[in-house]
């Protein structure tokens, strides 16, 4: 049953966590969303499936953006706390550094199995369907997501066309297209455009209403001119290899059977940030104690250069470790280790041991 100071922890640290991770959420997935539009812009991706990638993207990055956030939020309630003397009426009442924890044990817990989830099942299954959606979106030659006002390419070049507008309903208007066949070189122009899937063969046709079709060379006897209502151009698909699978793709069951180095190296990868909430919620508790009314912000800031340096070391650390200059033994557990000495000073100056050696009398 939890006590009045386990639901107000609780809840304090809740709000805050939802806050930061909305944040860190909108910043990324922000991003994202610019560079997917980019692509739209720039006719390499189709504009129905940035809603997907978004989605997609936000379950990639969860799991990494979860502990941060958690961190975060516990040196936020803490450190207001200690601000407005809460710490200390609490202190007073026998509530101490240890009672604390417990307090925070009830939340780490389902944060740990939401993370560990993310990084283990989550990450590697978004990984691997936005994989498959930017290889169908190469595979398939598709006019709607190509871009008004420039020339757009397809079938091996066989395939040129531009398009003067783009409409809502996806027609296309004031249309040229150059088109090869046998060999020989046609130029088209239409009113409008647009595209068909056949449903039996799924070939897909850029369908042309009311224009023009010049084949030949100019001055040569068989140069004709044929007069249209409707034209269909066929799109010829390329061929590509099936897609492969590479570590961040592939299950997590997969990489612990794996012995391949860069296997093991993902695997640590995703198993890093389950223990990173442990490693994050034992210095959270020190790095927060500050004086009555004192700025909580100063810390907040070095908190984040702790947790910037963790994730760069653990990227840092998994290029070593495959390119072999760690050991294989030595994996990416001591980046851990190595926050744990950053936040060291930290937590023994704060802790009652250093305290009784500093007031001891001389």
């Amino acid at each position: 049953m939890f006590s009045i100071i386990d639901r107000y922890l609780l809840r304090e640290t809740l709000k805050c966590l939802l806050a930061i991770l909305a944040v860190l959420l909108l910043i990324l997935v922000g991003h994202a969303f610019v560079n997917n539009l980019q692509r739209v812009a720039a006719g390499s991706l189709a504009n129905d499936v940035i809603l997907t990638l978004l989605g997609l993207e936000v379950l990639r990055v969860l799991g990494v953006l979860l502990p941060a956030a958690f961190f975060f939020s516990i040196l936020y309630t803490l450190g207001r706390m200690y601000r407005d003397s809460e710490m200390t009426a609490l202190a007073s009442c026998g509530i101490g550094t240890l009672r604390i924890y417990r307090s925070f044990l009830y939340s780490v817990l389902p944060i740990i199995a939401i993370v560990a989830w993310l990084t283990l099942v989550g990450r590697p299954w978004a990984n691997q369907a936005i994989e498959a959606i930017k290889y169908e979106q190469e595979a398939v030659a598709s006019i709607t997501s190509a871009a008004a006002g420039r020339f757009n390419e397809f079938s091996r070049g066989d395939l040129v066309f531009f398009a003067e507008d783009l409409l809502l309903d996806k027609r296309m208007h004031n249309v040229f297209v150059q088109n090869r066949q046998h060999g020989e070189i046609g130029l088209i122009t239409a009113d409008e455009g647009y595209q068909y899937v056949d449903q039996k063969t799924g070939d897909r046709f850029v369908v042309l209403i009311n224009g023009y079709r010049y084949e030949g060379l100019p001055g040569r006897p068989d140069y004709s001119i044929t007069e249209f209502g409707k034209y269909a151009v066929r799109i010829i698909q390329e061929t590509k290899q099936p897609i492969s699978l590479r570590s961040k793709t592939r299950s997590t069951a997969s990489l612990w059977a794996s012995d391949g180095i860069k296997d093991r190296a993902e695997l640590q990868y995703r198993l890093a940030f389950p223990l990173a909430v442990v490693v994050f919620t034992l210095i959270s508790m020190p790095w927060s104690r500050s004086a009555p009314r004192q700025g909580i912000y100063g810390r907040m800031f070095l908190a984040f250069l702790i947790y910037f340096t963790f994730f760069n070391l653990l990227s840092v650390s998994g290029t070593w470790m495959k390119n072999g200059i760690t050991p294989a033994w030595m994996g990416q557990w001591w980046v851990h280790l190595v926050v744990l000495c950053m936040a060291a000073p930290l937590m023994l100056r704060d802790s009652r041991w250093i305290a009784s050696l500093r007031h001891r009398p001389g």
